[in-house]
């Protein structure tokens, strides 16, 4: 019997969560295959996605382009429009933290940050010392190499362990 990478047990009580988010691995994949699209088609672009996305996976996607295309069309049809809309929530949120630095914008807050590249790739961020970036994650998936001049607080937090109130929030100021 395969082992369930859930958070929640059978009896819904919390589990210990092995590895990185698979949800900001696959926001990451499809931030992979929109980047990969000539510029005048695609919606959003980040270079660094794919730093984020198991090795095997992309070298499967590459041998197995037949196999991929099917994969993707069968979760397509199982939920209809995810793809397209993790593709225009990113341009959405780097057109908002665009303007928003455009802006003056001082701080910037990403919850469940999931791999978020933006303070890298979004221009008026990438590099300013003046705006401080607040990134709230579960630890496994928080990214920790951070060397682009950027006033960086990780705040690091298990959701299937603080509760009730219950402070155990970890700052790393960088």
């Amino acid at each position: 019997m395969q082992k369930s990478n859930s958070i929640m047990g059978s009896n819904n009580t919390n589990t210990k969560r092995k590895g990185s988010s698979k949800m900001a691995e696959l926001i990451a994949l499809h931030r992979v295959a929109e980047s990969a699209l000539p510029e005048g088609q695609r919606i959003c672009y980040d270079p660094y996605a794919v730093h984020f996305v198991d090795p095997e996976t992309l070298e499967f996607a590459r041998k197995n382009p037949e196999k991929t295309k099917a994969m993707r069309e069968h979760y397509e049809r199982l939920f209809p429009g995810l793809g397209n809309s993790i593709r225009a929530r990113v341009r959405y949120f780097d057109d908002f933290v665009r303007a928003a630095a455009g802006e003056g914008m001082e701080q910037l807050v990403i919850l469940g940050a999931g791999y978020d590249t933006r303070p890298y790739r979004i221009e008026g961020l990438k590099g300013n010392a003046n705006v401080k970036v607040f990134e709230v994650d579960h630890p496994e998936t928080v990214v920790k190499d951070y060397t682009v001049g950027i006033k960086y607080v990780n705040i690091i937090c298990d959701p299937t362990r603080d509760s009730n109130g219950e402070k155990r929030a970890k700052t790393q100021v960088q």
